[in-house]
């Protein structure tokens, strides 16, 4: 029997299965490096917005911003009970799996399977963050592999106690409750580390159904699942039977859901307006980024404006929409640094959301004045010069023009610049931007920071060019600030979610006027709140130095004072939105409002002078002409710009005795028969000769001889 041949060859592979095999293989190592790609490269960002906090000068919380109300809490600021808690309902095995717990998942998988749903849950706890932090929340096996994935991811890139951490800040609790931090204050009042142990239970089992478990919707079912909270508790050996037995009879402190009222809201509008500036590329940044905002606000300043406001305007009418009418504004300004301390648009933020501090722009009428005599103690003007008060006509081309005061065409007499000003004359006030001319006052208020568009008239003197409150309150913050000038600002510092600084204020001071015009201006102003004043009726309020200026326009549309003391700057604006006459002027309406304001913002504030710069010097001068006193005087100190004082003795009061005739007054003629001394100031000396007595000497001598010859 022949042997096989033993150089037979073998069977050859087929090039099919061994392509098909090396592709496979590619395939397969492909998928892995994607798949390491993925679970190691960084994680999306996530899509869970925090709250952004806003504090006061005195980090009071005034207010949060937000899409969904979360404020962010450390794992260590969370009681252990409400973690045991979480754990117990949610993930018993946190602490053991890697994201995921295959025995759910399974046990999860046949249930859905049976009933051809996808109802049923086996997610852990950080496939559930994953789930709200990443993805959308449709039912579908493609979003449950992209969840079972991100979880994998999660646990690579974060401690369990970071996922933790994440997982109870993300989660909703109802009725608009974001994280715990939020929902302890929402559903109970207080803080989570002064909740007791069904309160935290109940913490615990809100996530599966905030609607159906809320105590406030459904008390009886929250109270059932406090105690399957704790029943769980139990099974998982975090407390015993009788802890459950004793915390289940624990009352609930419910205080009520409250419609939370905004706090300073007109703030909040400007402060949203200077984030934007701050982030142009990011405006919506407040809502979203968890920030810790430190304000300028004084809450304290702040109640005292709303409260001023709200007492101090007249109640006339209401508009169409149901506004009540006049409307006004008030806003408080720390002149030494440009900081906000108050801000109030309008009576009631919840009917009208118009914000006139800023946004309203309305005519100031006198309380423009102070820029205009600012322009003329520039120009070699002191508050001694004197100006005729007497009515003048203007023609501006075929248009006559003539300003009065009280309306009144008989007033005549000379008055200084501070009585002028103290006394709101308009008469004076036209004269003198008429002598200085118009484009120095222009330039002179947008130094000082007013931007809108002001009018090329003299009646520009009586405020007849449009500006908002806080423009005009802006112009006066160098007036009581040494003439430097601060920009307004709301926002002293932003520090982001990790701690860093995003922004911090750096105010910058602009000299902009002469310190020592800064003084005689707010010297002269002064006096509006004194006897004689526009503003003298308010005096017995504010019992501290302090200077401000009336404004009235015509008709009594509008009523402001703007006033001032070293420490705080206010406006108040008062008018009616569709321009009807308020019952007053702005004495009677306005200015009251700012006294006591300013009274309650400084209470517990020193009274402080205002400084005395090194180029002013103080000078008696006669209070008739302006010059330098004489010990006859009626005398007054009044401040100068050095060099500026007067250098001429008063002449009306200075007197000499000399001899007169009786009947003329004149100087004695050889004629005088009846000569007397009498004491003459030099303005009234005689320089003639009598010639009275020279006319009837005849007369005199030939009724002499008539009475010889009787």
């Amino acid at each position: 029997m022949a042997r096989p041949s033993r150089n037979r060859s073998l069977p050859k592979k087929n090039p099919f299965f061994t392509n098909l095999q090396n592709a496979l293989i590619f395939l397969a190592l492909a998928g892995i490096v994607v798949i390491l790609i993925f679970l190691f490269s960084p994680l999306p960002k996530a899509k869970m917005p925090v709250a952004s906090e806003v504090f006061d000068c005195n980090q009071q919380l005034v207010d949060t911003f937000y899409n969904q109300n979360r404020r962010a809490v450390t794992l260590e600021e969370i009681p252990p009970f409400l973690i045991k808690a979480f754990l117990a309902v949610e993930d018993h095995r946190f602490y053991q799996h890697y994201g995921l717990n295959p025995g759910r998942i399974i046990k999860a998988a046949w249930h859905d399977l049976r009933h051809n749903s996808l109802h049923q849950g086996g997610s852990t706890i950080t496939q559930q963050l994953a789930k709200n932090a990443y993805l959308s929340h449709e039912r579908t096996f493609m979003r449950k592999i992209k969840e079972a994935f991100l979880a994998i991811k999660l646990e690579l890139h974060f401690s369990k106690n970071k996922i933790l951490e994440l997982y109870l800040n993300q989660i909703y609790f109802g009725h608009g409750a974001y994280g715990v931090k939020v929902a302890a204050q929402t559903y109970f009042g207080k803080s989570i580390a002064k909740l007791n142990q069904a309160e935290l239970a109940l913490m615990a089992g809100l996530p599966k159904g905030p609607a159906y478990y809320s105590p406030y919707l459904h008390p009886e079912a929250a109270r059932k699942r406090i105690k399957s909270v704790l029943y769980r508790m139990q099974i998982c050996n975090y407390i015993s039977a009788a802890e459950y037995e004793a915390y289940s009879q624990q009352k609930l402190s419910l205080p009520g859901l409250k419609n939370k009222t905004k706090t300073a809201p007109y703030f909040m509008d400007f402060l949203q307006n200077e984030i934007a500036q701050i982030f142009p590329d990011s405006p919506g940044i407040i809502f979203t980024e968890g920030l810790k905002i430190e304000s300028t606000l004084d809450l304290t300043m702040q109640q005292a404006a709303e409260k001023a406001l709200q007492k101090g305007l007249p109640k006339l009418f209401r508009n169409q929409k149901g506004i009540p009418q006049p409307q006004g504004a008030l806003i408080a300004i720390n002149p030494t640094n440009g900081e906000i301390k108050a801000l109030v648009g309008g009576s009631d933020y919840t009917k009208t959301q118009f914000n006139r501090a800023y946004q309203a722009k309305r005519q100031p009428g006198s309380s423009f004045k102070p820029i205009v005599y600012a322009t003329a103690l520039k120009n070699n003007y002191t508050l001694a010069t004197q100006l005729d008060q007497t009515p003048q006509t203007y023609f501006i081309g075929s248009k006559a023009y003539r300003p009065l005061d009280n309306n009144k065409e008989d007033t005549t007499g000379n008055l200084s610049l501070r009585r002028a000003l103290a006394s709101s004359s308009n008469v004076i006030s036209v004269k003198l931007l008429n002598e200085i001319g118009i484009p120095p006052v222009i330039q002179l208020a947008g130094t000082l920071g007013i931007s809108s568009r002001l009018p090329k008239q003299l009646s520009l003197a009586l405020g007849s060019g449009e500006v908002t409150p806080l423009e005009l309150l802006t112009a006066y913050l160098p007036l009581a600030n040494k003439g430097i000038a601060h920009q307004p600002f709301t926002i002293k510092k932003i520090t982001a979610r990790d701690g860093s600084i995003l922004y911090a204020a750096k105010p910058k001071k602009s000299p902009v006027l002469d310190p020592g015009i800064a003084f005689l201006v707010t010297q002269a102003l002064t006096d509006v709140l004194r006897p004689g004043g526009t503003a003298a009726n308010i005096r017995y309020l504010l019992k501290r130095p302090a200077a401000g200026k009336t404004g009235t326009t015509e008709k009594n549309r509008d009523a402001w004072f703007v006033g001032y003391t070293p420490d705080l700057a206010t406006c108040v604006y008062v008018g009616c939105d569709n321009n009807r006459s308020l019952p007053g002027s702005a004495s009677r309406i306005a200015a009251p409002i700012w006294a006591r304001f300013m009274r309650k913002a400084l209470a517990k504030t020193p009274a402080h002078n205002f400084h005395k710069p090194t180029n002013v010097v103080k000078t008696n001068i006669c209070q008739d002409t302006g010059l330098r006193a004489t010990t006859l005087c009626p005398r007054r100190g009044e401040y100068f710009i050095l060099g500026t004082e007067p250098k001429n003795f008063c002449e009306k009061h200075r007197y000499v005795r000399m001899l007169v005739c009786e009947k003329s007054g004149l100087l004695p003629g050889p004629y005088c028969r009846r000569i007397k001394e009498d004491e003459l100031s030099l303005t009234e000396q005689p320089t003639e000769t009598c010639r009275l007595c020279r006319k009837r000497s005849p007369r005199r001598l030939f009724d002499w001889l008539k009475r010889l010859f009787e």
